[in-house]
């Protein structure tokens, strides 16, 4: 029997290694287009116009994530929200249970105009925060932002299209 030496040829140095993944990795995500600087935001979040100021939002169109919300988050980025989803427009409420962040929560009607907005407390279950018609979009962001971009009710909200990027008014 011969005797027979066995060398690995797949040993590499680990750090150039390390360097070819992470310099693949960054190109497939700019080839993607999910890390160019202006669009740094949370995957699976949609654009949105409230009058002309764009707000990204993550949306609630099951009940799932409808009764979840924003519960238990302890920070929002500055220009993210929630948008919640109706199959029909109906008179709602809503509340903050172990909702730990102040929020604006904003009624919509089915024309995307805004019925109106409420500055809602953290973990406050005393109040119910009631839309003022018929809704079929709400809006969470944190608390202040539509006034700090000037948004009040009767202004409207843009859905962007997601496949042909064109948008049309919420309905």
């Amino acid at each position: 029997m011969k005797n027979v030496r066995v060398t690995s040829a797949l040993f590499v140095e680990p750090i150039p290694v390390l360097l070819v993944v992470t310099l693949i990795a960054a190109s497939l995500a700019f080839a993607q287009g999910i890390a160019w600087p202006g669009d740094l935001k949370t995957p699976g979040l949609k654009k949105i116009l409230v009058g002309k100021t764009p707000l990204w939002v993550e949306v609630a169109d099951t009940l799932e994530k409808q009764e979840r919300g924003l519960m238990f988050r302890r920070s929002l980025p500055e220009n993210e929200g929630m948008l919640f989803v109706y199959r029909e427009p109906v008179e709602m409420s809503f509340w903050m249970r172990n909702t730990l962040i102040p929020l604006d929560i904003v009624f919509v009607g089915a024309d995307g105009v805004i019925l109106n907005i409420h500055q809602a407390r953290p973990l406050d279950e005393s109040i119910l925060y009631r839309s003022a018609g018929a809704a079929r979009y709400v809006i969470e962001t944190n608390q202040g932002w539509f006034a700090r971009h000037g948004i009040v009710p009767g202004d409207r909200v843009t859905l962007q299209e997601r496949r042909t990027g064109n948008s049309k008014q919420a309905k």
